[in-house]
């Protein structure tokens, strides 16, 4: 089984996004080879807002793809990516988000 890119990710938000979850959980079981189940449920969490992590690109740094989530205006998955690979609290955050250059 390959990794789950953020590039699948992405692909897939912008599936459910358009209401075509079964489409969105075909392009995660291509990208990556994992189970129905398993795609069901990442797609079931993009349609529920939740954070999804995918395999960042190689050299792409945490405030690389903060501030590539902030461009996208996802202030809220770029505050829960942070929380989750740091341990901040979300509030401080969105405080790191803020002051990233």
């Amino acid at each position: 089984m390959l990794p789950l890119t953020e590039d699948a990710v992405a692909q897939a938000r912008e599936l459910v996004r358009r209401g075509k979850q079964i489409h969105a959980i075909k392009v995660l079981r291509e990208h990556t080879g994992m189970g129905l189940s398993e795609a069901k449920s990442i797609a079931d969490a993009l349609r529920e807002g939740r954070h999804v992590p995918g395999s960042p690109a190689p050299g792409m740094s945490l405030a690389d793809r903060v501030r590539r989530l902030r461009g996208e205006d996802r202030i809220a998955d770029a505050v829960r990516l942070v929380a989750t690979e740091t341990g901040m609290t979300e509030t401080e955050a969105a405080l790191f988000i803020e002051h990233l250059a």
